[in-house]
């Protein structure tokens, strides 16, 4: 996996093509975007005259102020913007002119590497990975349109709709269509997009592209989707488990392995997943909520098995794809993309490595296997929790190595306290069951 490869062939790959393509399409301003530690979008937003001085590594912000970047002592860090993600906001430009933006690496005051960035985290997975050179992510996105009510919104839809539904006077049809050019136009590659399990769920699926941009097209899908959703009177959630009676919403990753690669280096690749799944769900599962999304309904994966065809099994690899496919099904769309993928592919990596096999495939539901099934086919279960997953985590030298010791444990500390204050949380449930009855 090539983490410099161009996206498109209309993207800037030099930062004097991106001073040209400000000045020519009348942008104003320029977001300097990156991610926190939790996958949040962040930005600083600059004139466009200070574009050439971005492009020079020489703005800073208040690191101190995002969760889990530095200390209290170590607060200025440099944003470093990829040329190749300039992209022009596609809503109407204001009268004094059009928005831009650039995701962007955190380096340290020297200009060093931030090893709590992300974005570089992902960068150094992909560089420790050359057996998976060449490989290629899509996405699969899942996420809810509920309508907009109040401050704190709603769970009530505009829909009644299922799978693969159509319906002419649809607003969240209307809504997922203009999400859909509106990312066209920022140049991320749409394969699909249509109605999910759920009523008021959709999904968009973005092209297969190399790891680094698939984790930056994930970051700005949320952030349009938002943002587009509102003009439709709607929200955009991309919360895993939004709805207790109601299918939740998963972000599958699609690697499509290298036209020189074989099924059995894809048999590795599954083994390595399926061997550091427990851990890699803390990661690609990172909240409380996440797990009322992993339980036997809806698809949703909750044993560590491998398939040809089974919509619930942790991997899936369709049988006669030249070049070979795996799919991990068990991420959700709250992760932070860049960690979700750098843990990915440190363990597909290992899988290779080590040669390790996934023994055959399971066919037919995993909802049907018996305790006994499990035991003697030696399956493992994916987390019950957040607190069990960082258990795992843990455990796992590779998964903690593929992070880095600062984003490791940055991680596992807000986590940690994430748990302990939903744990401390008096819920509606709790209240329902035994206000009366004790």
């Amino acid at each position: 996996m090539n983490s410099t490869t161009r996206r498109e062939g209309s993207r800037p790959s030099a930062k004097r093509e991106v001073v040209k393509l400000a000045r020519e399409q009348n942008v104003r301003f320029v977001r300097l975007v990156f991610a926190d530690i939790f996958g949040v979008s962040k930005n600083v937003s600059i004139p466009v005259d200070s574009l050439e001085a971005a492009l020079d590594g020489r703005i800073t912000f208040d690191g101190g102020s995002i969760d889990g970047f530095v200390r209290g002592e170590e607060l200025d860090m440099l944003l470093h913007p990829d040329p190749s993600t300039f992209a022009i906001y596609p809503w109407a430009p204001a009268p004094d002119g059009r928005e831009a933006r650039l995701i962007c690496d955190i380096a340290m005051p020297d200009g060093s590497p931030f090893e709590g960035c992300p974005r570089t985290t992902l960068r150094r997975a992909i560089e420790s990975a050359p057996a998976l050179n060449g490989t290629r992510v899509g996405l699969e996105i899942e996420f809810y349109l509920f309508e907009r009510r109040g401050e704190t919104g709603s769970t009530a839809t505009s829909d009644v709709g299922s799978y693969f539904d159509f319906s002419a006077n649809d607003r969240g049809e209307e809504a997922r269509n203009a999400i859909v050019a509106a990312l066209q136009a920022m140049g991320v590659p749409i394969a699909s997009a249509h109605h999910e399990h759920g009523a008021g769920q959709h999904e968009i699926d973005v092209a297969h592209d190399d790891p680094l941009a698939a984790a930056d097209h994930a970051l700005t899908l949320r952030t349009i989707a938002k943002h587009v959703a509102a003009d439709f009177n709607l929200d955009a959630t991309f919360m895993p488990k939004p709805l207790e009676e109601r299918a939740g919403s998963g972000l599958h990753a699609d690697f499509l392995l290298a036209q020189d690669r074989d099924e059995e280096m894809a048999l590795y690749v599954v083994g390595g997943l399926l061997a550091h799944a427990p851990a890699t769900t803390a990661i690609c599962n990172p909240t409380v909520n996440s797990y009322k999304r992993l339980v036997a309904a809806w698809d949703a994966p909750v044993y560590a098995v491998w398939s040809e065809r089974s919509a619930n099994a942790l991997v899936r690899v369709p049988p006669g794809q030249k070049p070979p496919r795996v799919e991990m099904r068990s991420p959700d769309p709250a992760c932070n993309p860049y960690l979700a993928l750098a843990v990915l592919i440190g363990a597909a990596a290992d899988g290779i490595a080590r040669g390790t096999l996934p023994g055959p495939p399971l066919a037919g539901s995993t909802y049907d296997l018996s305790n006994r099934d499990r035991r003697e086919r030696g399956i493992g279960t994916l987390p019950k929790s957040l607190r069990q997953a960082i258990d795992e985590l843990d455990g796992d030298a590779v998964v903690r190595a593929s992070l880095g010791d600062h984003l490791y444990h940055a991680f596992r500390d807000a986590k940690l306290e994430e748990y302990e204050r939903y744990r401390r949380a008096v819920h509606p449930w709790e209240r329902e069951q035994y206000l009366r009855l004790y």
